[in-house]
């Protein structure tokens, strides 16, 4: 097959391999979906990456091609080559592909990686989106708190102390809370930016690590949506994987590298080995501490379990618990925009009763 396919230059090859160690994983997605395109129409995984070498406009996911395409004609499988570049293939793609090469059977395969990436990306723009609306309303509302406090009750107070008024108690007390903040905000952000630097080097601990996220779980409202997208990520990437034909200890072994959260790691580790000793899945995970699945999850995978298909059941978890995510999101953000811009008006009536009744108080003095 590589004698009738004509390669590209070896300086060409040379100089996109160097190129792509400088690449990062949202090419993953955008690469195996052209890739899918062709041999999904019928074309050899050699021939798809041929192609794509003239056909993509992307220089970089051209790079890619032409780089995979050496590999490849170079005996390696596809699953071995996309090995080679972790930087932009994790093993949560490399690993169905491995799987799904072995029966030779990758186009379906490759669409559940694919669903699998689209998914996450759309969680995590979930995630990041659902944030972007309060953040700057709450922003605004600090902006515009400022703006008053520092710039035009000052420029109030001179002129009523020029024309001989005084402020009232609660213009006084406003200007106290402005000279506090204008003194304090400088010790406050050197403060929270030591802190944020001592956080991080601790974190440099697994003991640490473990420890910190495990309270950040705890926490009230965020803890709740830091757990429900672990179960997102985890029962998506089991479902891809069992749906791959990789067996459940292996699944749960690759798995184990994809959450985030060290203490559910943990969990998920000791849940991995009763497994591994003999324990049904769903007695595995049973903790009286804060628990990787829920209640809801865990009577659905005791189904799956019952049934012998835990790919469908992993794929109506994330299912159920994706939903709960995206109103559990929507609370959040409806809580801080509400909060934000409650504070930002209970600041600016008291700042306008301030302000309103030093000058009724100065204009009663001047007609007496």
């Amino acid at each position: 097959m590589c004698a009738s396919i004509s390669k590209k230059s070896s300086s060409d090859v040379n100089g996109a391999a160097g190129r792509i160690k400088s690449f990062d994983s949202k090419l993953a997605l955008p690469f195996l979906k052209r890739l899918l395109q062709l041999h999904g129409a019928g074309l050899a995984i050699g021939d798809t990456l041929r192609i794509l070498q003239t056909r993509l406009q992307d220089p970089k996911l051209r790079d890619l091609a032409i780089v995979l395409w050496r590999d490849l004609s170079e005996g390696k499988s596809l699953g071995t080559a996309l090995k080679m570049y972790p930087n932009i293939f994790g093993g949560d793609i490399v690993y169905p592909l491995e799987a799904a090469e072995s029966t030779g059977n990758i186009a379906p395969v490759l669409a559940d990686v694919i669903r699998l990436l689209t998914e996450r990306e759309q969680l995590k723009k979930k995630v990041i989106g659902g944030m972007m609306y309060p953040l700057f309303v709450t922003i605004a509302a600090v902006c515009l708190v400022i703006f008053f406090l520092f710039f035009l009750l000052p420029r109030i107070e001179g002129m009523l102390t020029a024309m001989g008024g005084h402020l009232t108690l609660p213009a006084r007390i406003l200007i106290g809370c402005s000279n506090v903040m204008l003194y304090g905000m400088p010790i406050a952000i050197v403060a929270a930016i030591a802190g944020v630097i001592f956080l991080r080097t601790a974190r440099k601990s697994e003991a640490t690590r473990v420890k910190t996220d495990g309270i950040a779980l705890k926490l009230p409202v965020f803890g709740g949506i830091l757990q429900y997208t672990e179960i997102c990520r985890v029962s998506n990437l089991l479902a891809t994987l069992l749906g791959s034909g990789v067996n459940l200890t292996e699944s749960m072994r690759l798995t184990e590298r994809a959450i985030r959260n060290s203490f559910l790691r943990n969990q998920f580790q000791e849940a991995r080995k009763k497994i591994n000793d003999g324990v049904a899945l769903t007695n595995a995970f049973k903790t009286e501490k804060t628990p990787l699945f829920t209640d809801l999850a865990l009577d659905v995978l005791m189904v799956g379990e019952s049934t012998g298909n835990l790919k469908d059941s992993f794929k109506e978890v994330y299912k159920l618990h994706n939903a709960e995510l995206d109103t559990r999101l929507g609370r959040l953000t409806k809580a801080i925009t509400s909060g934000a811009l409650g504070f930002a008006f209970f600041l600016v009536g008291i700042l306008a009763l301030g302000i309103v009744s030093s000058i009724m108080q100065f204009s009663s003095t001047i007609k007496l």
